[in-house]
């Protein structure tokens, strides 16, 4: 492709994207140092937990047996994202354990990263090896996870293809609920970076080009590319179900996303031996208007993912309606 077509990329997507904005989160990387995480040397890297996370003294009760691990989304960190929710989950008397995964140095300093931006396969498998050692730290037979946005994804992906599940047996499978919050199941166009790439790329601009460039600029990375609807990380993990034996999903959406769009798309298909509930936030709730963003810090939504974990929370508390 001559030169001044990829110029020409670079700058009409640059224009069109200056208004789009950029919600990720830059922090500096984590110096090793001593800890009594038992965490292989890779997640050393890792910034600070939110509170109520990641104490791994922490000893399941009788009445919360399974420890409940937290994935983050695309362009954020854990301590932003479950902030909220990790010390309400604590405050119940949960063993909560949250990571961050998909590292990308940001070009003007090498020492700050914006994670989960990075390929979600390998995100998935750095999950694997977390709830490894989760399991192994606190002698539970399973886990609870709970996904926001690309985090959902990323568990899914977990799930099918790092050893989440035991396709034979399900009783030996790590993971017992899942409740994704907005999660990116289907896709998304990110509100027109999809339509965006499709006009440059009808105008035959490279196309390899035109998606560094939306993807780079949007702060969006290669999880923003797989994320789209349609592309083949999302094909390979919704073929054949999307859903596995022996796992209850609680599937959440609210009407006001506007990342994950049109929101309808985080519902999954519930055909298959798994116990599956679609749900809005605004079910009973109308009033409520939280965005995508906030889904990890509404009072509603932390209800719902209590309710979720432990079906006996919602006979003992109201729900919120805010």
């Amino acid at each position: 492709m001559p030169k001044h077509r990829g110029r020409v990329a670079i700058a009409l997507a640059s224009a069109a994207l200056i208004s789009l904005g950029s919600t990720a989160v830059a922090t500096p990387l984590a110096a090793a140092e001593e800890s009594v995480s038992p965490l292989p040397l890779e997640f050393s890297d890792m910034g600070p937990a939110p509170a109520g996370a990641n104490d791994w003294s922490c000893v399941p009760s009788e009445a919360h047996p399974r420890p409940v691990v937290l994935v983050h989304g695309t362009g954020v960190d854990m301590a932003t994202t479950w902030q909220t929710m990790a010390p309400a989950l604590a405050g119940e008397g949960y063993c909560v354990y949250a990571l961050d995964y998909g590292a990308v140095q940001t070009l003007l300093d090498p020492n700050q990263v914006i994670w989960g931006l990075g390929d979600i396969p390998a995100s998935a498998a750095r999950l694997a090896t977390f709830i490894d050692a989760v399991l192994a730290r606190t002698g539970a037979p399973k886990v609870d996870i709970v996904g926001h946005s690309q985090g959902g994804t990323v568990a899914r992906q977990y799930l099918k293809f790092n050893g989440g599940v035991d396709d034979v047996n399900s009783s030996n499978s790590k993971v017992e609920n899942l409740v994704t919050l907005g999660g990116t199941n289907h896709g998304t166009n990110f509100g027109g970076i999809e339509q965006m790439y499709l006009i440059l790329a009808a105008a035959g601009l490279d196309q390899t080009i035109i998606s560094e460039v939306l993807f780079g600029l949007t702060g969006l990375g290669t999880a923003g590319r797989q994320q789209l609807i349609g592309s083949p990380t999302l094909q390979r993990l919704n073929a054949g179900g999307e859903v596995e034996p022996g796992v209850r999903y609680t599937v959440v959406g609210t009407k006001f996303d506007k990342v994950v769009t049109p929101p309808e798309r985080t519902f999954l298909d519930p055909r298959g031996s798994a116990e599956v509930r679609n749900m809005w936030v605004q079910d009973g709730c109308e009033s409520n208007t939280v965005p995508h963003q906030g889904l990890t810090f509404d009072d509603r939504v932390t209800y719902i993912v209590q309710s979720a974990l432990d079906p006996t929370f919602s006979t003992k508390n109201a729900a919120p309606c805010s």
